[in-house]
């Protein structure tokens, strides 16, 4: 049996809007990050109709994502509404569909699977730290400059 899906925005924008194979879950804030109209009409009918199902993540679950966002170094990319859904597929164990690197990176950290539309996906997950290129200090993964001198953090990764 095949494992139900959650989508991300675009992982909504970048399919066919054939939401019969599965059950697929959304969160709100995915709902109201659609503009076009038509997307928003497709997923409506396919909420009323019981093929995508309007999920919420516990605060439990948000706090796990946020700690691994952590952890991973991705949390400065990651928006409220891919935490929220890294949350619901924690809670109820979906797969998640989406592009989004920093997503997929947080959720091979969190043994989630997932599944790219149209990029290949990560090739294999990193963390990430962020130092300074002039004094090579390291910091955490939230600071954007230096202490010392002022310069600006790159981010790097490493395995």
């Amino acid at each position: 049996m095949k494992k139900n899906r959650i989508l991300d925005t675009s992982g909504i924008l970048r399919s066919r809007l054939d939401f019969s194979n599965f059950r697929y879950h959304i969160t709100n804030s995915v709902l109201h990050e659609l503009k076009d109209e038509n997307v928003k009409a497709a997923i409506e009918s396919a909420i009323k109709s019981g093929n995508v199902i309007l999920s919420e993540a516990s605060d439990e679950y948000v706090a796990k994502v946020i700690e691994k966002a952590r952890e991973t170094g991705d949390i400065m990319k990651l928006s409220n509404t891919d935490i929220e859904i890294l949350a619901v597929a924690l809670e109820k164990n979906l797969s998640i569909v989406t592009d989004d690197y920093s997503i997929q990176n947080v959720a091979s950290h969190l043994n989630l699977d997932y599944e790219p539309v149209t990029q290949n996906g990560i090739k294999r997950s990193v963390k990430w730290k962020k130092i300074c290129p002039f004094c090579d200090r390291e910091y955490h993964s939230d600071k954007k400059e230096c202490d010392v001198c002022g310069s600006k953090l790159r981010r790097i990764a490493y395995y």
